[in-house]
């Protein structure tokens, strides 16, 4: 240990420990993983000999990784770089230059918040789907609020914030300054995402697991045996009549508590001249700091039924959040699905743009990118009704199937017209503004001092309409903000004005004759 340690960082510097407290947490929580085996040892009598080993393993299993894990971790901080160092048999040493830190995420789970402790995430500048932070699971409260302080200052600056590109200069952020905190009324928007799909799903995932470990099977048992025989006895219409309402009623309790339990006490404010943090969470709480100097962006997303309902939410464009395994699990959400004009609020001020940005109109694609929009989804429909038809007559298949698949020529219509007018861009004040998507429409506002390079494409169907896909390419959020079926000439106006110096390459020299040999 001392002879790892003593080439890193400054000498004054210490390794320090995680909390006592870990040692109780850890075993807990992986022993709550083990519960379904346990509630199989219960409810399948096992013998109390079996019982009684499986439960000592069970324990072991729980108790030694997680001493393992602190008494080989460690981690310390120098003027410089922070470095955490752990492992047993392999023992590795991780470090990350402190101007490298872009964010500090604090998460506490229910056991956690009982307990006293929490899980600290650093994130870093690097890329978010590999190994680009640093995680300290089982800190004090008061250690991670003291390293939150140490890392990301409250009062880090006191100029303004330089808005993207070098175009004059934004608001800085102010202590106490608050962007949105959560409202009742926004609890209507909770049916309306995804969020309750994703609790049915863990609900139904549980149930399963419980199943197969209690080898109980549920459709065998009295109740559903009852349930099942009196739901046959109706007709058709009141299977209609009564399962719809219930399903959708429980759906939307669903949805309620999901939406409730992540985003319960949610609040955005200034920390500090170049910090905001983001609080949530009823049961697991979730603390996330984000220099705002960091921010390179803001996405404002707008699923097809929030969209519907005037609502939309905000994701953090910046290096450090892990958004490509969930926004709402990883910490990036600025504004959870709320008011459609909260959105655009919370992102003209944390970017300290106008609000034209976040909700003005862009500038279309033309008459190409329309004609495109239409022969793709008249092509897929098309096709798709093609298949129906070919498996309706193989198979015999009703007429009302038939006649029915023709609704997806309208239904394509619908969804090529409503493409292209979610379809646009526009660069202004150093800000590159594109939007794109119909089920889920998104406006990503991206500062041009973000963009690292430019990637053309182009299919034989858009060179043919003159048309290509300029994306711009950042280390940031997904590292992928895209023009779609943009003019080629409009496309290359674009990244010239925005960065002149990346698009060179890609300008071509009508006038260049190529070199012969001698």
């Amino acid at each position: 240990m001392t002879g790892l340690a003593a080439g890193l960082g400054d000498a004054g510097a210490e390794w320090l420990r995680l909390s006592p407290r870990s040692l109780i947490v850890r075993p807990l929580t992986d022993l709550s993983r083990l519960l379904p085996l346990v509630a199989a040892l219960l409810i399948l009598h096992s013998r109390i000999g079996s019982y009684v080993t499986w439960s000592v393993l069970a324990a072991v299993a729980a108790v030694v990784p997680g001493m393992l894990h602190w008494i080989t971790t460690r981690y310390k901080i120098t003027d410089e770089r922070v470095y955490l160092r752990h492992g047993v048999f392999n023992q590795k040493v991780l470090s990350v230059a402190r101007d490298r830190i872009r964010t500090v995420d604090v998460t506490a789970h229910l056991l956690y918040r009982l307990l006293g402790v929490c899980h600290v995430t650093i994130g870093t500048g690097r890329n978010d789907l590999r190994s680009g932070h640093l995680d300290l699971d089982g800190m004090t409260r008061t250690d991670a609020e003291s390293l939150r302080l140490m890392l990301l200052p409250a009062t880090a600056g006191t100029a303004a914030r330089p808005a993207a590109g070098g175009q004059g200069a934004a608001a800085a952020s102010s202590a106490g300054a608050e962007y949105a905190r959560l409202r009742l009324s926004w609890l209507r928007f909770a049916p309306l995402t995804m969020t309750g799909l994703v609790v049915l799903g863990v609900l139904f995932g549980f149930v399963l697991q419980l199943s197969n470990a209690t080898d109980i099977n549920l459709a065998k048992t009295g109740p559903v045996r009852y349930l099942v025989r009196e739901f046959a006895s109706f007709s058709i219409v009141e299977r209609v009549g009564v399962s719809a309402p219930l399903a959708m009623a429980g759906y939307v309790l669903i949805a309620l508590i999901g939406y409730t339990a992540v985003y319960w006490n949610f609040r955005v404010a200034g920390y500090g001249a170049d910090t905001v943090r983001v609080t949530r969470g009823l049961l697991s709480l979730r603390v996330t700091a984000i220099s705002l100097s960091r921010l390179r962006g803001i996405e404002i997303s707008e699923p097809l039924l929030l969209r519907a309902a005037g609502g939309a939410k905000c994701i953090a464009i910046t290096t450090g959040l892990r958004v490509g395994k969930g926004a709402e699990h990883e910490g990036s959400v600025l504004l959870p699905p709320a008011p459609r004009q909260v959105a655009h609020r919370v992102a003209s001020e944390l970017l300290g743009v106008p609000g034209e940005l976040a909700r003005g109109p862009l500038r279309r694609h033309g008459q190409a990118a329309l004609r495109r929009r239409y022969i793709r989804a008249l092509t897929a429909a098309c096709l798709l009704i093609a298949a129906i038809e070919a498996a309706a007559w193989i198979r015999h298949g009703p007429a009302w199937v038939r006649a029915g698949s023709l609704l997806l020529i309208p239904a394509a219509v619908l969804i090529a017209a409503d493409r292209y007018r979610n379809l646009g861009h526009r660069l202004a004040g150093g800000w590159l503004v594109t939007m794109t998507g119909s089920f889920t429409r998104r406006r990503s506002i991206v500062g041009t001092d973000a963009i690292i390079g430019w990637r053309i494409r182009q299919t034989w169907f858009q060179r043919r309409l003159g048309l290509m896909t300029l994306t711009a390419t950042t280390a940031a959020g997904h590292q992928r903000y895209s023009l779609r079926d943009v003019p080629v000439d409009v496309g290359l106006a674009v990244a010239a004005a925005a960065t002149s110096d990346l698009i060179k390459p890609f300008e071509l020299q009508p006038d260049a004759k190529p070199a012969t040999k001698a």
